[in-house]
Formats: structure tokens, C-alpha cells, sequence
């Protein structure tokens, strides 16, 4: 590998070399000639197809180095304004600036995620999709669960769902296999001993520019857990002098929401800061129990960045991320009926260097660190003779990672785009009641990625790409891609993409011991667990009509992953005879997890080869007047490859609509309607058995019936920059059909206990909120 990197490297010298390419730069500006940072401006060879994309700084101005001889076409775009093109004869020292109209068309989006560098959404070669800020501020949400939920493929349970984490699956893989990052650096959370979900409920879209989301195996770019999909949140960056800004709501169930944030753009130093603080009271579906469905939470969070420019072609930043969250509620244990504590808190710390070394040349490294803690608390409600205060054994957990990588990026003459980077990490673990070994385990992994996007005429690009590495445990691993983009008009692109997944067992899979202090159960890990692997096909298009008032893009998926891992039930274990018995069944050594007697034990296999496959329709459009459309549209068939058993918790047909209006003039006002839409899903498949006697007993699989829920948020400008807020979730009312309903009553004359809640909703609610924003002008 480190032959292949150095010869490219001379490749790209004697590129350099060999021609003497021009810069070519210009400003863009609105009709009063003020700047307009942030600006798209998209570079695309006529002759090779080849595109390139640039961002305007805090002054307006973009900049495109080692432009050589040749035709292009240039177009800028912004949020807000129309787009401008001009086709360029010949590249020269004289500036090109743009004047850019307002108009209200669907603006040039710019991705990062796809390739690990700026693309725009329409030429991209896999799938990618992206919610932006202006409509992640529209859904009045708080949280990148509730945003995620609205796009095409992706399944997230929304915070008033408030049972547990919320997780997420993308074409139907879990969050297990899903790497959800920021600023394209992991978030931890203790993914494998908190059932493989990174809750994203607790994930703030306060700080963000845009959410991305790829689909498919994304292991070739992004390493071990992007074999379904990567979700990439972006922080953004202020464009003005001085920017401030707060937002501060209130509703149902005690819901408060309050953020600040400055920043600052100078020629040289960018600066970001903001804190929030979260909180909502608990609610309970089931009031004829102690336990409570959703739990009381309070969550802080605060976030800094920095960038220097140290010289012109050198700049260093770094950010600091951090958030405090407690969830209470309440529980039936093993002991009796206990109130329980979990706090949790996370720090993130980036240091970057970005070194442009020449006009065809740039590098980038990076170091990372990132820690979380959580510790778990319960007491019982009636202190029992056996504790005197009732308290009962604590349970915490530790987790400390390490990155560090470097990577290069190279334009080889005027046809290929070369990226490649090495990486390192390390992840530990430790804690009480979380793993066999309390003083914890770790893994390191080592790295080694390239990709090269060549354009082969000026309607075709291809991408091909490979991943190496090297696993403490599990040794090497190889993740190939290749990639495919056609122009076929100036308004549709087609793509196909191709991307194998390599994803380790994570240390909870491999080193898990749990007792649950409020059920009878407990999970433990398995050492002898073997790799997944996947294979993901991805075939579609985007369509953008002239004037940019309508997009439409369609997305054929298949994802398979080989030797699935998931926890299986090992039965209630009763008696030290019945123990070794599963042992040996099972193959399986219990000496370091020490599982206990009298309760249901649960552990890791590698049980499955799985398939999900369907189709992805989402689109855009602008009605006039201020008005506009959208929605998305999944259909969906995810199976056990073997035996065609189809998987749970996966909706066959799943999607969304928005209408609104908005009038950025006078009237100063915007609203719009949503509406998500849930088919049926399988719960939990059913069982047959068959006694001693040859009792055959069929248990029917467990189908909730399909549901929808409708949001509507409106805005209105008080003045300048101030304006008021406020938003009805689930506007019917929609619950799960279950709540309040009680099964028949029981043979030894208890009381009938509540029938299951599959959809743990809380119901409609409402709130209302402020929004204040100003920046000072660069003039």
C-alpha cells in the first residue's frame, strides 16, 4: 500500500510539473453588491465532464486553482437566489463575478459526505441525502432523530416516542451497522453496550448547517460500522464580521428549549460558540403501573470552534464539543418498584491542519479524542428490610477513543481527482455491570484508503476506490467501491454504485455482561463472534427541471450482509445443570460472564445472512406564490437470505409529504403541513412448538397496525430578525390503538394487566417559541 500511495505521489509531482494551469477566482454578490459568503460555484469541464466546487469566503469570493486551457462552464448559486451561468472560452487573469437575483428556485445543495469532499447533490456517483438548515429550523425540531425521520429510507423513532434510545435503520440495516458521525469525526456513546444505538434523541441539530445521510455500505471511505450507511452532521460556520443569535420554547409535558450562539468571521480568525439546555418532564401510558413510559430528562450542551489562518495556503482549527444529560424515571424491578437515575455525559475534542501545498495538491490531519461516562442509579420505592435506604448496586460505564489520520487530495491533469489517507484508532471500554472484565477491553484499528474520480468524457465520471485494514482482533480486511455518474441531459444525472462492507464485533457483542436491575433477564457477549460483511448495489438518478423549481430523485437499493450478528434468547435459566447444557449446545465458554440462576439469559450470534431491497422516490418542487410541495416515498422488503423469514421492526411502505407558503417580504410569514406515513410491521415473529405429548402450540406473529402523524409549524417576523414560533406535533392525535385496553382478567383474580403499547407516542402537544438572529454586514 505504501508503494501504491508513493507512486501516485510522483504521478501528481510531475503532473504539476508538466503544465503551467491558471487560478481562476471571482466574487459573488446580490443586486446591491453586497457579498454573498456561503455561495455555491460549480466548475465543470465541457470537454471531460469533470466538475469542480468552490464556496465563497466571508468577502464573496471563490477561488479555483489549476484551472488549465479548455471550455467550462461556471455557475454560482445561493440559498435564496436564482443561479447564473457563464461558459468560459478561455481562462485568464480577469476575474468572473457573479450578480445573483432573487428567485425562489430549489438551490444547488453541496455534499461532503459522499466522497469525503465537496460534491454537488445532482453529481454525486452514490446516495446520498441531506436535510439543510433552513428546513431543519422549519420543522421546529430539536433533536437529528426527529429531522431524520423525513427522508426517504431512513426510520428513526422521534423523541415523543420517549421508550428508550432512538436509534435508526437506513434501507432497512440497524443502527449497529450505521456510523453517525460529526464533522466527519465518530460520535461514541458506548455503540454494542447499549444495544448498538447511539440516541440520537440526545443529538442537538442546534449547531448544524446540514444532516447527511449515504446509503449503503460506506466501509471503502469510512471503515468498520459504515456497512448500511453513514450519517454525517455538519457544524456550520459564520459568514459575517459578528453573527448572534438565541431560540427559546416551551410546551406540553414541561418541554423547554432555550440555545445561544455568537461567531465571528475575520480574514484570518473564525470563531463559533453556542449552549443549549433541554428538558422535558416524564409521561406515563400506563398509569395503572409504577413504571413510566417515557422518561424525565434534562440534556446540556455546548460547542466551540476555531479556525487560523496561518498563512495563505496554511490554516489550522479545531472543536470542542460537549453535553451533560440526566434521564429519571420510574421502573418495576426484580425487588419490587424502584425509581432510577442515568447521567450521561460526552466531550469531543478536533485538532485540524488543512495545507494547500501547491495548486494541485492539498493535505489535511487531524488528531481526535472523545470520552463518555454513564453512570446508572436506582433505589427502591419502599425500602426493604435488607437496605436500609433502599439504595440498590450501581451500574456505570466508560469509554475513551482515539483517532488519528491523514489524507491528500490531488487534481492529476484535468481528468482525475486522486484522494487517499491512513488512519489509526483505539477504543476502550470499562465498568461495573456492563463487562466480564470490569477493569475493561479495547481494540485498535489500522488503516489505509484511495480513490480516484476520473472523468472519461464530458457526460461520464467513474470513482474507484479501496480500504485496508487491520483489526487488533480480527485481522485484515479489504472494502472495495466503484461508482458511476452519467450526465444523460443538462437536467438528469444517473448513478451506480457499488460498496463492500467490513464491520468487527464490537466490544459489547465480543464482552458484554449485563443484569438488568429491573427485569429478569441478562445478556452477555461472545468472544468466538465472526465479522460481518456486506454488499451494496445502489442504482438511481436525480432530475432538476430548468430554473431549478423541481427536483426528482429515484434510488433502486440492495444491501446484503453475510453472518448478521444480534442477541438471541437462551431460555430462562432455572438450575447450574440446565446452564451447562446450553453451554454445551451452544458451544459456548461461561466461565468469564458468570451468568447467574433464575433469570432469562440472552447472548450474541452470528445468526443470519439478511437482504434488504427496495426502491427510494423523493422529490421538490416550487408551486408559485410562494408555495411548494415535497415529499418521499420508501418501499421496502428486508428478509433472512436462507430462510425468506422476513426481519422485525422494518415497515414495508414508509413516507412522507410537506406543503407550506412562504413570504420573505412584507408579510415576513412561513407555515407548512407535514405528514409521515408508517405501513404495518411485524413486532415479533411467532413460534411453534412441540411438547413431550406432541402438543403442537402456534404462537401468531405480533403485526401493529400501520399509523401516520401530521406536524404543522408556522412563523411569523416581529421585527428585523426577531420572530415568533410555534408547532402541533402529531396534530390528530394519533396513539397506539392499545393504550387504555387491558387483557382478560386473570385466573387467580389479579387485576387484568394493560394490553402492550407498540407505539409509545405521547400524543398531541404543542409549542411556541422566539427566534432572534442578527449579523453585521461586510461592506
Amino acid at each position: 500500500m505504501a508503494g501504491i500511495f508513493a507512486f501516485w505521489l510522483c504521478v501528481v509531482a510531475s503532473s504539476s510539473l508538466a503544465q503551467t494551469p491558471d487560478t481562476l477566482r471571482g466574487r459573488v454578490a446580490d443586486r446591491n453588491n453586497a457579498a454573498l459568503p456561503g455561495a455555491t460555484v460549480t466548475l465543470n469541464n465541457l470537454s471531460i465532464g469533470l466538475e469542480r466546487v468552490a464556496i465563497t469566503d466571508a468577502n464573496g469570493v471563490y477561488t479555483f486553482a489549476a484551472v488549465s486551457g479548455g471550455r467550462y462552464r461556471l455557475t454560482a448559486g445561493a440559498t435564496g437566489f436564482a443561479t447564473a451561468s457563464q461558459v468560459i472560452e478561455r481562462v485568464g487573469d480577469r476575474p468572473i463575478d457573479f450578480t445573483l437575483e432573487p428567485g425562489q428556485v430549489a438551490e444547488q445543495v453541496v455534499i461532503i459526505s459522499g466522497s469525503r469532499q465537496e460534491e454537488l447533490r445532482e453529481t454525486l456517483n452514490t446516495k446520498v441525502d441531506v436535510i439543510g438548515r433552513a428546513r431543519i429550523r422549519d420543522t421546529g425540531y430539536e433533536s437529528v432523530a426527529e429531522v431524520l425521520q423525513e427522508l426517504p429510507g431512513v426510520l428513526t423513532r422521534r423523541g415523543s416516542q420517549g421508550a428508550g434510545a432512538a436509534g435508526e435503520q437506513i434501507q432497512g440495516i440497524d443502527s449497529r451497522q450505521v456510523l453517525v458521525l460529526f464533522d466527519g469525526q465518530p460520535i461514541i456513546g458506548a455503540r454494542g453496550i447499549k444495544r448498538g444505538v447511539l440516541n440520537l434523541d440526545r443529538q442537538s441539530v442546534g449547531t448544524l448547517e446540514q444532516v447527511e445521510v449515504v446509503k449503503g455500505a460506506s466501509s471503502a471511505l469510512y471503515g468498520s460500522d459504515a456497512i448500511g450507511g453513514v450519517i454525517n452532521q455538519i457544524s456550520r460556520d459564520p459568514r459575517q464580521p459578528l453573527e448572534l443569535g438565541w431560540v427559546a420554547s416551551g410546551g406540553s409535558q414541561g418541554r423547554f428549549d432555550v440555545r445561544g450562539d455568537a461567531g465571528m468571521a475575520g480574514e484570518k480568525l473564525t470563531l463559533f460558540f453556542s449552549g443549549e439546555r433541554h428538558k422535558q418532564n416524564d409521561f406515563d401510558l400506563t398509569p395503572t403501573t409504577f413504571d413510566t413510559t417515557g422518561a424525565k430528562y434534562e440534556r446540556h450542551d455546548a460547542f466551540a470552534k476555531a479556525k487560523y489562518q496561518l498563512a495563505p495556503n496554511l490554516a489550522i482549527s479545531a472543536f470542542a464539543r460537549s453535553y451533560w444529560n440526566t434521564d429519571t424515571g420510574r421502573a418495576v424491578g426484580e425487588e419490587g418498584n424502584q425509581y432510577s437515575t442515568t447521567d450521561e455525559d460526552a466531550q469531543n475534542f478536533n485538532l485540524q491542519t488543512d495545507w494547500t501545498i501547491n495548486q494541485r495538491i492539498s493535505a489535511q490531519a487531524r488528531g481526535y479524542f472523545a470520552r463518555f461516562d454513564e453512570i446508572g442509579r436506582s433505589r427502591l420505592a419502599v425500602p426493604t428490610s435488607t437496605s436500609a435506604d433502599g439504595r440498590l448496586p450501581d451500574g456505570n460505564l466508560f469509554e475513551r477513543y482515539g483517532k488519528v489520520d491523514g489524507s491528500i487530495n490531488a487534481l492529476i491533469g484535468d481528468r482525475q481527482l486522486f484522494q487517499a489517507g491512513a488512519e489509526w484508532t483505539t477504543d476502550r471500554y470499562r465498568g461495573i455491570n456492563r463487562l466480564a472484565n470490569d477493569s475493561g477491553n479495547k481494540v485498535s484499528t489500522g488503516s489505509f484508503f484511495a480513490q480516484d474520480k476520473i472523468g472519461l468524457a464530458n457526460r461520464v465520471t467513474i470513482t474507484v476506490g479501496t480500504r485496508f485494514d487491520h483489526h487488533s482482533i480480527f485481522g485484515n480486511a479489504v472494502s472495495p467501491k466503484a461508482a458511476v455518474n452519467v450526465r444523460i441531459t443538462d437536467l438528469f444525472r444517473a448513478r451506480f454504485s457499488y460498496g463492500r462492507g467490513f464491520r468487527a464485533p464490537d466490544l459489547g457483542q465480543l464482552f458484554y455482561r449485563f443484569l438488568n436491575p429491573t427485569n429478569f433477564y441478562q445478556v452477555i457477549g461472545n468472544p468466538s463472534l465472526r465479522p460481518e460483511y456486506a454488499n451494496s448495489f445502489q442504482l438511481g438518478g436525480e432530475f432538476t427541471s430548468r430554473g431549478r423549481r423541481a427536483r426528482l430523485g429515484v434510488n433502486v437499493f440492495y444491501n446484503s450482509v453475510r453472518d448478521l450478528i444480534d442477541s438471541v434468547s437462551l431460555g430462562f435459566i432455572t438450575s447450574r445443570q440446565q446452564l451447562e447444557a446450553v453451554a454445551a449446545r451452544e458451544g459456548i465458554d461461561l466461565t468469564q460472564f458468570r451468568p447467574v440462576i433464575g433469570r432469562l439469559l440472552f447472548y450474541y450470534k452470528n445468526i443470519t445472512d439478511a437482504t434488504t431491497y427496495g426502491v427510494e422516490v423523493d422529490g421538490d418542487v416550487k408551486l408559485g406564490k410562494g408555495y411548494f410541495f415535497g415529499g418521499a416515498y420508501t418501499n421496502l422488503t428486508a428478509r433472512d437470505r436462507k430462510t425468506q423469514v422476513p426481519l422485525t421492526g422494518r415497515h414495508k411502505h414508509q413516507g412522507n409529504i410537506r406543503f407550506g407558503w412562504e413570504d420573505s417580504g412584507r408579510i415576513g410569514m412561513r407555515w407548512n403541513l407535514r405528514g409521515t406515513f408508517y405501513s404495518k410491521w411485524i413486532q415479533t415473529l411467532g413460534t411453534t412448538t412441540t411438547s413431550s405429548n406432541g402438543t403442537v402450540t402456534v404462537t401468531p406473529d405480533v403485526i401493529p397496525q400501520g399509523f401516520a402523524l401530521w406536524d404543522f409549524y408556522a412563523a411569523k417576523r416581529i421585527w428585523r430578525g426577531l420572530e415568533l414560533f410555534g408547532a402541533v406535533d402529531n396534530l390528530t392525535d394519533s396513539q397506539d390503538p392499545n393504550l387504555n385496553r387491558f387483557g382478560p382478567p386473570s385466573a387467580t383474580g389479579a387485576p387484568p394487566s394493560p394490553l402492550p403499547i407498540y407505539r409509545p407516542e405521547l400524543g398531541r402537544t404543542y409549542r411556541l417559541g422566539m427566534r432572534f438572529n442578527w449579523a453585521s454586514e461586510r461592506h
